[in-house]
């Protein structure tokens, strides 16, 4: 199945296409520069904006033909990115390390109990004042109905093993998510739906945006 993905990111130019999270460039001046984070960032459509905008970036992600397109722009346009394929779960988060952390729907990807062995490692990796900008697939997402009609769920709550795909999905519930990051400040939640002209025929999506700070006082964002 590997094969198969890498056959598909060959074939289009660019399979996500190349726009930023449009949250993420609202409140970029808002984050402090330094160090980046960017899990999951497949071909680079967010990697590019950071480094365009003060950030040294660390791309991983554990498809090399994904990264092998970031790599690519990164080099031509000169942008401070540094790329590595790994699996998140075979990452080694070193403390205080960085300004933002910034995860897209990767995490969405694993299972429930791996999700929350890894958040307290990004806090970790944080520096004082960080930010952890998170996206997550909401249990109101369409596809966590057909997962559920399918009964492809394992034995863990809201989350699905995709046995063709070899992946797993976790669908997040707000509350849930809050109690995952507790011990962050946090400074933005919120639910939306979320159009995707990315990839195949035009679809939607119901996705969570959490924006959370390693601090301990409250402040405004």
């Amino acid at each position: 199945m590997k094969f198969m993905w890498n056959k598909i990111y060959k074939k289009r130019k660019f399979y996500w296409g190349l726009k930023p999270d449009p949250l993420l460039v609202k409140y970029l001046s808002r984050i402090p520069k330094g160090k980046a984070l960017d899990i999951g960032a497949g071909e680079g459509r967010n990697s590019f904006i950071l480094a365009r905008n003060g950030f040294k970036v660390e791309a991983i992600d554990k498809n090399k033909e994904r990264l092998k397109k970031c790599r690519e722009i990164a080099e031509k346009y000169r942008l401070p990115i540094e790329t590595k394929a790994i699996d998140i779960r075979n990452f080694e988060f070193k403390p205080n390390k960085y300004s933002l952390i910034l995860d897209i729907l990767a995490l969405s990807f694993l299972k429930f109990s791996e999700v929350k062995e890894i958040i307290p490692k990004i806090k970790k990796s944080l520096k004082r004042n960080g930010i952890f900008y998170m996206v997550a697939f909401s249990t109101k997402d369409p596809a966590f109905t057909r997962l559920k009609f399918k009964k492809l769920e394992i034995d863990e709550k809201n989350t699905f093993y995709l046995p063709k795909l070899k992946i797993f999905r976790h669908f997040f519930e707000r509350k849930e998510l809050l109690k995952l990051l507790k011990n962050f400040e946090i400074l933005k939640i919120e639910e939306r739906k979320v159009r995707d002209i990315s990839h195949s025929r035009i679809h939607f999506h119901r996705i969570i945006i959490a924006i959370v700070k390693k601090r301990t006082k409250r402040s405004s964002f």
